[in-house]
């Protein structure tokens, strides 16, 4: 799981940076982008689902590629809502913020909410109609201020 962790951290100077850029770009950009536009097409489809990240919001500097990924899919969504309004597709954004997980290795997250308390959250969400899923760090990193989004920054990127 190490090189999991080792993975997603990027430095522009890194010989291989460019092809592990790309190659986030391509998981976490165009493959759903591909998913989307192929879903679009049925007469079926009534809800889409798009994750994203509070990371889209405040990048962590040491991630700089898939905080980007998830501000793109962030503004898309923001568009695809508003695209396939006419025909009733109903498009969620899932917000979610570190959990404790053992990604990237065992007891590296456990600082961070447990995975049941944001999956109870995001339900009661999709209960209630709401369009954007958000919970806990997520959720105040989408409603910061810009005043706030600098402070939130400075902080994760000392």
């Amino acid at each position: 799981m190490a090189d999991y962790k080792e993975a997603y951290k990027m430095d522009i100077s890194d010989k291989d940076f460019y092809d592990k850029a790309r190659n986030e770009i391509q998981i976490n950009v165009l493959a759903p982008l591909h998913l989307v536009s192929l879903f679009a097409g049925l007469q079926s489809l009534d809800t889409v689902i798009n994750v994203t990240s509070g990371l889209a919001f405040v990048p962590l500097t040491k991630v700089p590629v898939y905080c980007a990924t998830k501000a793109f899919f962030h503004s898309f969504t923001i568009s695809l809502r508003h695209l396939l309004k006419a025909r009733n597709i109903e498009i969620i954004e899932l917000i979610p913020p570190a959990l404790n997980t053992d990604l990237g290795g065992k007891g590296l997250h456990s600082e961070h909410p447990s995975v049941a308390d944001f999956i109870k959250a995001i339900f009661q969400q999709l209960e209630e109609g709401k369009n954007e899923l958000t919970f806990g760090y997520s959720e105040m990193l989408s409603k910061a201020t810009p005043v706030e989004i600098q402070g939130m920054f400075k902080r994760m990127n000392p």
